[in-house]
C-alpha cells in the first residue's frame, strides 16, 4: 500500500492578450515539461484545468504542444475539467455572462477533444452559491475548492456536497498548494514519521518550470518512489465511501481570513478601498449593460470579442497591488491593466447601435481608469 496518495490538480492559463513570446517561454518551461513526464514515468498524472481561451493561443502559436495534450487526453493520462473560457471571476459577474463564459468554454474543449468533462474548476477557486448552482443546472457533478471556502475541518477520506444542492466538493490543501507540493511530499519521504496520507493540492500548472525551477528535481524523485500514488481527482471520487453534506462561504484560493473578516472575499479584483477597481468596474458593467441592450448589432461578433476579452480577472488582479504568496507576482503591472481596459472600451466602441451619448460616457470611464492606472504607476510603484 502507498505511504502517500497524491490528488494532483493543475490550473493552466494566460490572458487573451498575453505576448507571444511569454506564452512561447511557458510552453517551454512548463506545458512541455509536464507533458513530457508523462510519458517519462508511467505512475503520473493529474487532473487539469485549460482555458478554452489557452487553448486557442495554444493551437495558434504552441501546436506541438496542443497536440500532445491532445493525446495525453486521448490515452487517459490525465482528465480535463470544464471552466470559463476566459477566465473571469464568476461571483462578480450576471448570471448571464457565467453562462456564455462556461458554454464557450465547453464548446471549445468539444471541438479540440471531443469531451464534456464532469468536473469544474471556477477560475481562481472564486466561488458563490449562485455560481454553483448555474454549474450544477449545466450538468457538472464536482468542483474543487480551497479550504477556506468552509469554516469545518476537512478530511480527505469524505465525500463532501453542497447542502441542498449535491454538488460534490474537493478541498485543496492551501498550506501544501501555496508552496511546492513536489518538495514537500519529499520531504514527508525523508522524515522519521510513518506516514499514511492522503495529500491534495491544486496550483498553476506554470508553478512546474515556468514560477519555479526545481533545480533539486523533487518532482522527479518523488515519481522514482513506489510508496507515492498519484490519482486525478475522478480516481480520488471513486475511493471516498463516507458523504457529508457541507455549508460553503464566498471565497476564493487568494481569499484571507483578513478579507473574509472584513467581507471582500474577492478582494484582489473587487476591493471597496481601491479606486482603480471601482472604476474598472464601472466601465465593465457599462460594457456589459451596452452589450445586452443591442444584441442585433451588425458587429455583434467583435462587441463579444473584445467584452469576453476585457473580463479576464487579469484586468482586475494586476490593479490590486498585492503579494500573496511565495509563488505569487507583486499583482500590480499597468500594461496588463490597460489591455484588459482597451478592450472592454473596444466593445462599445465597436457597436454601431450605441448613441453617441452612451460612446463619450464610455469614454469618460476609459478615461478615469486610464488616468487612475498610471497616475497609480508613477505616483506608487515606479
Amino acid at each position: 500500500m502507498p505511504k502517500i496518495i497524491w490528488v494532483n490538480f493543475l490550473h493552466i492559463y494566460q490572458p487573451p492578450w498575453q505576448e507571444e513570446g511569454i506564452i512561447h517561454q511557458t510552453a517551454i518551461e512548463s506545458y512541455d515539461y509536464l507533458l513530457t513526464l508523462l510519458t517519462k514515468y508511467p505512475n503520473f498524472t493529474f487532473t487539469l484545468n485549460i482555458s478554452g481561451s489557452l487553448i486557442e493561443q495554444l493551437h495558434t502559436l504552441e501546436p506541438s504542444i496542443l497536440t500532445k495534450l491532445q493525446q495525453a487526453v486521448k490515452n487517459k493520462r490525465l482528465e480535463l475539467t470544464g471552466s470559463a473560457c476566459y477566465h473571469p471571476i464568476l461571483p462578480l459577474l450576471p448570471e448571464q455572462e457565467v453562462i456564455r463564459q462556461i458554454k464557450l468554454n465547453q464548446d471549445i474543449l468539444f471541438k479540440y477533444f471531443r469531451i464534456l468533462p464532469q468536473g469544474f474548476y471556477l477560475p481562481e477557486m472564486a466561488y458563490s452559491l449562485a455560481v454553483a448552482k448555474i454549474i450544477k443546472k449545466l450538468g457538472f457533478t464536482w468542483i474543487i475548492l480551497d479550504q477556506i471556502s468552509t469554516t469545518e475541518k476537512t478530511k480527505a477520506d469524505i465525500l463532501y456536497q453542497i447542502k441542498n444542492l449535491g454538488l460534490k466538493v474537493i478541498f485543496r490543501e492551501r498550506v501544501y498548494s501555496q508552496n511546492y507540493p513536489a518538495e514537500i511530499i519529499y520531504q514527508k519521504f525523508h522524515s522519521k514519521e510513518d506516514i499514511k496520507e492522503t495529500i491534495i493540492t491544486a496550483t498553476d500548472g506554470e508553478m512546474y518550470g515556468h514560477k519555479h525551477e526545481d533545480w533539486q528535481g523533487h518532482l522527479e524523485k518523488i515519481l522514482v518512489n513506489k510508496d507515492l500514488e498519484i490519482l486525478t481527482i475522478s480516481q480520488y471520487l471513486k475511493t471516498l465511501k463516507q458523504t457529508q453534506t457541507i455549508s460553503l462561504r464566498d471565497s476564493s484560493w487568494e481569499t484571507s481570513l483578513k478579507d473574509l473578516k472584513q467581507n471582500i472575499p474577492f478582494a484582489l479584483w473587487q476591493d471597496p478601498k481601491n479606486a482603480l477597481h471601482k472604476a474598472l468596474w464601472i466601465l465593465t458593467n457599462f460594457s456589459i449593460s451596452l452589450v445586452k441592450k443591442y444584441p442585433q448589432d451588425q458587429n455583434y461578433f467583435w462587441v463579444r470579442y473584445h467584452l469576453d476579452r476585457g473580463l479576464s480577472s487579469c484586468t482586475f488582479w494586476w490593479a490590486s497591488a498585492k503579494k500573496t504568496g511565495a509563488f505569487s507576482s507583486f499583482a500590480w503591472h499597468p500594461d496588463m491593466v490597460d489591455k484588459g481596459v482597451e478592450e472592454l472600451v473596444r466593445s462599445i466602441r465597436s457597436l454601431k447601435q450605441a448613441n453617441s451619448k452612451e460612446k463619450i460616457q464610455a469614454e469618460r470611464y476609459y478615461a478615469k481608469a486610464k488616468r487612475l492606472i498610471w497616475e497609480t504607476h508613477w505616483r506608487k510603484h515606479r
